[in-house]
């Protein structure tokens, strides 16, 4: 609660009242936005309006503790025009400081102070936080991940009521009328004391030099004095015993000083603190007399927004996929890779023809009866590409694990865009995790290897130096956001993690692709490279990159030699290989075990098997189907997918769950180092207790017409024929001859029309066999 929204859209200003609604389940909060408020253009056609987002109210029963979503809604002209549930809140715990009892209290030099955070950028902006030495504020100067810095005022105002966050709570300007002020820092509607700053005065110019030094020296003494009994009492009581918190503490607060301003080490401990202020030293003078507080652990989340905790991420729902496209030109590629552009022109007219020759079920049975005999497997799959809203032609096909999944393919177009995003969000949640892992420590693109793989194909040993930042996007300046990046990746890098956060941020209606973002990066003159690949550290970090949709895609080539190393000089030592797999693999073991869960209770979106009566032969093809899905789930994305290093792990994935359930004989050892702890974990599991249960709603038979332009309105539909057509021609002699034993009323009709298709085609036709 508490943070700072604006919404931007179109003539807001013609609106007579505009109010927000934020609900979740009976809570309903709503706020009237004042109409002075309103930002408008100088044409009045773009507005925009701001307002805080409200507290939640306390956890109860009826109402559960955060992180929640809440739902956002917008009223114009009370309710004329509604706008409801438009997007979601995820609210986050409150922030707590934990501070001991004794606040931190630091001497006033006239330099800025800095707060030492992790991961605030997170949960609030800069318009979020406030900071007060006593009743005056300091003015922020830096808001990053990494630590908040302000100028305190020059001198204390004398003490007054102050109204802060409570209008019923006043508040000290100083401590006890002295020149002591408290330090306030304010996040939203929160605020907590966190330290002292202490304005002291000056000693007075009338005594002498001799009466401040002996001054001095008493004092000195006195303190000495007393230092010497509090540690002959300490070790007198508690010298046996040790305070591991400051050691950790100290410890903590010397690497801390050592470590850049905008990076962290990778060894830094994941979990968001807060650190109380220090003092930028800018003078020698004042080297002395500058302390970090003790290290203060924050408890308000856990993990970053964007990477929450692995069982959140696979329990949360949303209306759209993150990582996959579900969409016919992408699902087709679960058949076919993408392979280069095909000119259907010139081949459409008799293409169309040979489609509706196929469709004659005389033709077509003696057409499949060749194609089963010739084993020709490719073309087979042509054939269910085109009739994949007629699944009925697929039954003269035999029962093979290829054969089901086509049939599970032809199924996919059979249902509402709904159903699929539903019935994929498992899968989506599980490859958006394994992409966050990858891409959290060092890739080699040019070997194709990382240090977080789980094949040993695509695994770098290397031990690669690198450190972690955060990076401000400008995405066309509509969404401003931090990705974190390494200081190793690349340009490249750096675009792959900007767009999959793009889709997995922003409920846009398709997803982006890799070619149609392009960066403006500000370089160093003085950097120059001639063979290696240019990482981000070569560039400036603290600087803003822009992101913007691309109009015109051209084609980039690219000559660099090596990026993080060289080909001959990679580490394939197997056993430190084998020991950095069953780490990575470590990693991942809680969403895994979680993944095979949810596959052994029966993924309706499997339901394709009929009458199959042995449930354990029903559980292998099943778990033989899911396999090879796996093994093809990076073709549904759009970023990334000819990565081979996603590819591999989901090959090693997918080896592992038929490891773990039996459904091939032989595996590779590095499947079975890998995955036979959870071949045990699972080895209780009942195979004839297995059943699929189904809510599919196939969409209605679509009429003849229909099926016909939704099959030919692609290029790949023309291709797939021209290769069926010029099977044909290789095969024509056994295929008339089936035709004519069985069914020769047709051999007429079909003469006929391949006359027309031999008219049709071009002389220059190609092969494609």
């Amino acid at each position: 609660g508490g943070r700072l929204i604006f919404v931007r859209g179109m003539h807001f200003g013609s609106a007579q009242t505009i109010t927000v609604k934020f609900s979740h389940r009976k809570w309903i909060a709503k706020l009237k936005i004042n109409t002075n408020d309103i930002l408008s253009a100088k044409d009045g056609m773009i507005s925009s309006f701001y307002f805080r987002t409200p507290s939640l109210p306390t956890s109860s029963n009826d109402f559960p503790s955060p992180p929640l979503d809440v739902n956002f809604s917008l009223y114009f002209d009370n309710s004329i025009i509604s706008l409801i549930n438009i997007i979601q809140f995820h609210y986050i715990p409150d922030v707590l400081l934990n501070i001991s009892s004794t606040l931190p209290s630091l001497p006033y030099t006239g330099e800025e102070l800095k707060l030492h955070v992790e991961n605030l950028t997170e949960a609030a902006s800069m318009s979020d936080i406030q900071l007060f030495i006593g009743c005056s504020e300091c003015k922020l100067r830096t808001f990053t991940s990494k630590s908040i810095t302000c100028q305190p005022p020059k001198k204390l105002i004398i003490n007054t009521a102050i109204i802060l966050n409570n209008p019923q709570q006043h508040d000290d300007c100083t401590l006890f009328n002295s020149s002591i002020g408290p330090i306030r820092f304010r996040i939203g509607y929160r605020e907590y004391l966190i330290g002292y700053l202490s304005y002291s005065r000056l000693l007075s110019v009338k005594y002498s030099k001799i009466t401040i030094v002996s001054l001095i020296f008493a004092s000195s003494l006195l303190t000495i004095s007393v230092l010497s009994f509090g540690l002959y009492l300490f070790y007198k009581y508690f010298g046996k015993s040790k305070s591991k918190t400051n050691v950790l503490s100290n410890k903590n607060n010397a690497n801390a000083n050592d470590k850049q301003f905008w990076s962290t080490d990778t060894s830094a401990s994941p979990a968001p603190y807060y650190q109380v202020y220090e003092q930028i030293s800018c003078l020698s003078a004042h080297d002395n007399t500058l302390t970090r507080a003790p290290l203060l652990q924050c408890p308000y989340y856990q993990e970053k927004r964007c990477t929450p905790p692995i069982m959140e991420q696979l329990q949360m729902s949303s209306s759209f996929l993150t990582t996959i496209s579900i969409e016919d030109d992408q699902l087709k590629q679960l058949l076919f890779k993408k392979s280069q552009k095909f000119s259907s022109t010139k081949y459409r007219p008799s293409m169309e023809l040979f489609y509706d020759l196929l469709n004659m079920k005389p033709f077509s049975e003696a057409f499949i009866d060749q194609l089963i005999e010739n084993h020709s497997t490719d073309l087979i799959e042509s054939y269910v590409y085109l009739f994949r809203y007629s699944p009925q032609n697929f039954k003269l096909f035999p029962l093979t694990r290829e054969s089901v999944f086509q049939k599970f393919f032809s199924n996919l177009f059979l249902q509402s865009k709904n159903q699929l995003i539903n019935k994929f969000h498992l899968f989506d949640d599980f490859l958006r995790i394994l992409i966050d892992s990858i891409d959290s420590s060092p890739c080699d693109e040019l070997l194709n290897r990382s240090s977080r793989s789980v094949s040993s194909t695509t695994l770098l040993l290397n031990n690669i130096a690198y450190r972690s930042y955060e990076l401000k996007i400008n995405y066309e300046n509509l969404l401003h956001f931090h990705v974190n990046v390494l200081d190793c990746d690349t340009i490249d890098k750096l675009k792959q993690k900007i767009i999959h956060y793009l889709n997995s941020n922003e409920n846009t209606n398709r997803l982006i692709e890799y070619d149609e973002v392009d960066l403006s990066m500000p370089s160093i003159n003085s950097y120059s490279y001639s063979d290696q690949i240019p990482m981000l550290k070569n560039f400036l970090p603290n600087s803003t990159i822009y992101c913007q949709k691309k109009y015109i895609i051209k084609k980039e080539s690219k000559t660099f030699v090596y990026h993080l190393c060289k080909e001959n000089q990679l580490i394939l030592e197997k056993h430190f290989m084998e020991e950095k797999l069953k780490e990575n693999k470590h990693r991942l073991q809680q969403i895994f075990i979680y993944f095979c869960q949810q596959i052994m209770n029966g993924l309706d979106l499997f339901f394709i098997f009929e009458n199959e009566e042995n449930q354990q032969v029903l559980f292998q093809r099943y778990i033989q189907l899911v396999s090879d899905l796996i093994r093809r789930l990076n073709r549904l994305m759009l970023c990334r997918s000819a990565c081979p290093i996603i590819e591999s792990c989901l090959n090693s994935i997918a080896d592992g769950l038929e490891f773990i359930f039996d459904t091939k004989t032989e595996f590779s050892s590095e499947i079975k180092l890998l995955f036979m702890d959870d071949k045990k974990y699972f080895s209780t599991f009942n195979k004839n207790n297995f059943h699929i249960c189904s809510s599919n709603q196939f969409n209605p038979q679509f009429s003849p017409i229909d099926t016909r332009s939704l099959t030919l309105k692609d290029d790949s539909a023309i291709e797939s024929l021209l290769k069926l057509y010029q099977f044909y021609e290789l095969y024509s002699e056994p295929i008339n001859q089936h035709i004519g034993e069985n069914h020769v009323s047709i051999l007429l009709p079909v003469h006929h029309l391949l006359v027309q298709i031999r008219q049709l085609l071009p002389s220059d036709n190609i092969t494609l066999i």
